[in-house]
């Protein structure tokens, strides 16, 4: 139901904000930092916003440089004093880092690890469970056995891990709160201390600052300021409207405000809408920024989460190049990294580029290729450009060989070093300079080698699959965003907001399932346990609480504030969250967001001018040949995929697969029987007779067996070097004697023939002023001397797909039709699968001309071959070939089948489906067997 325009007791708001006076850091933070104090902020990013008001403040006294302030997030600060402790003390334990905590908890999972999916994921939970014991001073609940399996079991690893970092003199990062309250003797620590968005204060960390005010410390803690003084509620009818709505009314506050304002905007489920968000916001915000041709600028906006550094396109390039050099890497990754530009010059990319694409149409046996191959594979006779690739690639393939990557255990320092003298070694990463996020990736990428390699610490060695797992989690755990560029409108979540000053908020998705956001008891902890000591998510009210301790909090962050929510999504209605609600009046109803900010708004950078374009589509040229039927079934199934692959010369991206593809399935098999039907090759067959003789004399095995290994030869020699493609080629080559076999009884049924020709070539072929060049798999003469065309298939098939205007299979209707076969008496599917082999079509009497066993009550007696069905045909392929010579085009798919198995799904915005054909053992050819020009 769709609330109403105009709320029942909400207060006056205005829509804009003017926004004159600059925003200015609290005068209590201030203040403080002049009399010496520390700023302590909830997290790393509220720390670097108090930075930058620090900044701003200075630079408004006119002032160009200054001391550092005191300024720290509670992390930073508490590995400052254990740093100062340290120092103080030798003797103190080792402060473990969290990779190397990680690694322990993996350790102490002993014998149970082989009982667990992954003992990684084990060992983060257990680092967890861990953390919240210590934050919650919960440890002496380890003292009594816990009845709980799981929680029992980490107990017993969490004994092990005590005695473990305490015979080591190890120290975790969550006991550094509890070991310094008592331990400040003789620390340096200031005089005052000021707390800034501190949203919760657990039992660990209330401790050290109760320790610091027995010593003398004052230790204040910023409250809430008063709650903003506009404070709006809104709906819209789903997500993508609520965003749109939230996009206009940022872009009306950057256009409105005396000055550049700070904008939040809150988002409950950032991972879930990043994407959307970020196109949106592009759109309303910088919508010159969608000219591809633009220089590059940046945006307005900017997201505070960051994204795994995995996934981070100079480190993929890294990674993969590490992987290489131990190994194959899969063909789609090769082609992703050898056209990034972190390994060849900007000289060479266009030559790799073609060469991918030749070598993505090559008959490689497997989807995998190894470095030394790849590089022996690169063309340079006919790319010489890609000449200094293929050194750089020898000198990995070498570097790796001198140092037996595979055979060697290593320390993780030493296979640091190592990693990052491949990767020179490669190039990476390459020549272009780097711009500030790639350059802030690379300095990440340095300090991440150096977690690893601390993992030397207790001794590790590990063979090179272990390093590069590990190096590839860490790599995909690591979140790295570069640093904020103090954009004026941030993006983030409820929590990250913690500390921060805004000019306006807007906090998207307050529906019911969003806010409060809702957790689970940790698994490893025992729900008695967690809830006698207050931890997240343990009692049903917890939840609730903190986010009504946020909500106050970012009603005092901003002068005005918009909280909104959709009414529906994908999974169905959606209610208003109760605690946003009890912000407003009984009764209030959120206004409505299409009220407010029209959906079909749309702002322009300049006036258009519609030009109306009567060019046409120019025909296609009479005297060139358009290619096999494959046009026809295009046009048939689709107007713009032929367009597409005819007119655009668009190809489908080609990629190979474990073993045998379909098409080269279907091409093999082709193959073998044109062999065994050419009455040329030794042991070739040519009439029904020759193959009864066949049978009779038992010679059948040996001939299919001669033929086969002949089709097969060239892919057998190309995988001599690969045992296990060896034994996979025999073993398609023993189905495929099956398959045949079971066909070639059918064939013994049948009335006399003659094989006529084998893929012949048909020629002169013209449907209206189309020319097409035509092949048909085999023609069989009859003794009455009609012809039976026959196409061979591997799978599905049915005579009903020539039915129709629009035939989804024109092909054998249009060799009947226009291939100048003369006396055509029937057109067969010779149907070759598993459990489905035999004849499907229609024949002119077929019990006469195919098979005497034919019952009349059979498909292909009661719809036999006719001339009225031929005339059909005809009209048919005509009015095809007509609508693709003048340039028909729309994009109008047969049905929605058509869509699913497009091949070119991203030029054509109707084919959303991803491709799934489920396809079997014997699969599908794909390829035309016609002569495509």
């Amino acid at each position: 139901m769709r609330p109403a325009a105009v709320p029942d007791r909400m207060p006056p708001v205005s829509l804009h904000l003017r926004i004159s006076t600059p925003m200015q850091m609290p005068a209590v933070i201030l203040d403080a930092l002049e009399r010496g104090a520390a700023v302590i902020a909830a997290g790393p990013r509220a720390a670097r916003a108090l930075h930058l008001d620090f900044a701003e403040e200075q630079h408004a006294r006119g002032r160009d440089a200054w001391p550092t302030p005191a300024i720290f997030d509670w992390k930073t600060w508490l590995r400052h004093l254990w740093r100062e402790y340290s120092f103080l003390h030798p003797e103190a334990p080792l402060l473990l880092s969290a990779l190397q905590e990680n690694m322990l908890w993996k350790r102490m999972q002993g014998e149970d690890a082989a009982l667990v999916v992954s003992p990684e994921s084990m060992a983060a939970l257990a680092q967890q469970a861990w953390q919240l014991l210590g934050q919650y001073e919960a440890h002496r609940s380890r003292n009594t056995a816990w009845e709980q399996a799981d929680a029992e079991h980490f107990r017993l690893w969490a004994a092990a891990f005590d005695d473990e970092c305490r015979r080591r003199s190890w120290i975790s990062e969550s006991h550094l709160e509890s070991r310094l309250a008592a331990a400040l003797d003789g620390l340096p620590l200031p005089e005052e201390i000021v707390l800034a968005g501190f949203d919760r204060m657990r039992p660990a960390r209330q401790r050290l600052l109760t320790a610091l005010t027995a010593r003398g410390l004052r230790v204040r803690e910023l409250a809430p300021e008063s709650p903003a003084t506009r404070q709006l509620w809104v709906t819209a009818a789903d997500r993508r409207s609520e965003i749109h709505a939230c996009a206009q009314w940022t872009r009306d506050l950057l256009q409105t405000a005396g000055r550049t304002p700070r904008i939040g905007i809150i988002v409950t489920s950032i991972d879930a809408v990043r994407g959307e968000m970020e196109r949106i916001f592009r759109h309303m915000l910088m919508p010159q920024s969608e000219d591809i041709l633009a220089d590059p600028a940046a945006m307005p906006f900017e997201f505070s989460l960051g994204r795994p550094l995995a996934q981070t396109p100079v480190i993929r390039a890294a990674s993969l190049l590490l992987h290489w050099a131990a190994g194959p890497l899969r063909e789609e990754e090769i082609s992703w990294l050898m056209l990034s530009g972190f390994v060849a010059e900007e000289t060479a990319l266009l030559s790799l580029a073609r060469f991918d694409a030749e070598l993505r149409n090559s008959p490689l046996p497997s989807p995998e290729l190894s470095l030394e191959r790849y590089a022996r594979m690169l063309p340079l006779a006919k790319y010489p450009a890609l000449a200094p690739v293929r050194t750089r690639l020898n000198e990995l393939v070498q570097a790796a060989a001198a140092n037996q990557l595979q055979s060697q255990e290593r320390a993780p320092a030493t296979w640091t070093e190592l990693a990052q003298h491949l990767l020179r070694t490669a190039g990476w990463p390459g020549p272009r300079p780097a711009d500030s996020v790639q350059f802030q990736a690379l300095k990440r990428w340095e300090h991440l080698l150096d977690e690893v390699a601390l993992l030397d610490y207790d001794g590790t060695r590990m063979r090179c699959d272990a390093f590069l797992r590990l190096l590839g989690r860490q790599a995909e755990e690591t979140i790295f965003a570069p640093e904020s560029r103090n954009a004026p409108v941030q993006i983030m979540g409820p929590l990250e907001a913690s500390g921060q000053q805004f000019d306006a908020v807007w906090f998207l998705g307050a529906d019911e399932s969003s806010w409060p956001m809702r957790g689970r008891p940790h698994p490893l902890l025992p729900l008695a346990v967690q809830r006698q000591y207050g931890m997240p998510h343990a009692a049903p009210e917890t939840d609730p609480e903190l986010a009504q301790i946020i909500t106050r909090r970012l009603l005092a962050s901003a002068a005005q504030i918009v909280f909104s929510y959709p009414q529906r999504d994908k999974d169905g209605d959606l209610r208003p969250s109760p605690v946003i609600a009890a912000l407003f009046a009984p009764g209030t109803m959120p206004l409505f967001a299409a009220d407010l900010w029209p959906a079909e708004e749309v702002h322009h950078a300049a006036a258009l001018e519609e030009i109306a374009d009567t060019s046409g589509t120019l025909p296609w040229p009479q005297e060139k040949t358009a290619g096999g039927s494959e046009v026809l079934r295009s046009q048939a199934a689709c107007p713009f995929q032929a367009f597409a692959t005819k007119r655009l010369r668009a190809e489908a991206w080609k990629s190979h697969e474990w073993g045998l593809s379909a098409a080269q399935r279907g091409n093999l098999l082709h193959d073998v029987m044109r062999r065994l039907w050419s009455g040329s090759e030794p042991d070739s067959l040519r009439t029904h007779d020759d193959l009864l003789a066949a049978f009779a004399q038992n010679r059948l095995d040996a001939i299919l067996d001669l033929h086969i290994a002949a089709a097969f030869a060239p892919l057998v020699s190309s995988a001599s070097d690969d045992s296990w493609m060896q034994a996979y080629l025999i073993s398609e080559q023993q189905r495929l004697h099956m398959r045949l076999e079971e066909w070639l009884q059918i064939e013994a049924r049948r009335q006399p023939f003659t094989v006529e020709a084998c893929e012949q070539k048909l020629h002169d072929v013209h449907v209206g002023d189309l020319r097409l060049n035509l092949r048909a798999d085999r023609i069989d003469r009859l003794p009455d001397d009609s012809r039976l065309l026959i196409d061979y298939k591997t799978g599905e098939v049915s005579a009903a797909a020539w039915r129709g205007e629009r035939p989804e299979e024109p092909q054998l209707p249009l060799y009947a039709v226009y291939g100048n076969v003369p006396h055509v008496s029937g057109l067969l599917f010779a149907q070759i699968r598993a459990g489905k082999t035999g004849f499907q079509g229609r024949v002119r009497n077929a019990a006469e001309r195919l098979d005497a066993t034919l019952k009349a009550t059979s498909t292909m007696m009661k719809e036999p071959y006719t001339e009225a069905m031929r005339d059909g045909w005809e009209e048919a392929l005509r009015h095809l070939a007509e609508d693709f010579l003048r340039g028909e085009a729309s994009v109008d798919p047969r049905d929605s089948k058509v869509c699913l198995y497009c091949p070119l799904p991203g030029l054509c915005r109707i084919a959303e489906s991803e491709r799934d054909p489920g396809e079997d053992e014997d699969g599908e050819e794909v390829e035309d067997r016609d002569e495509n020009a």
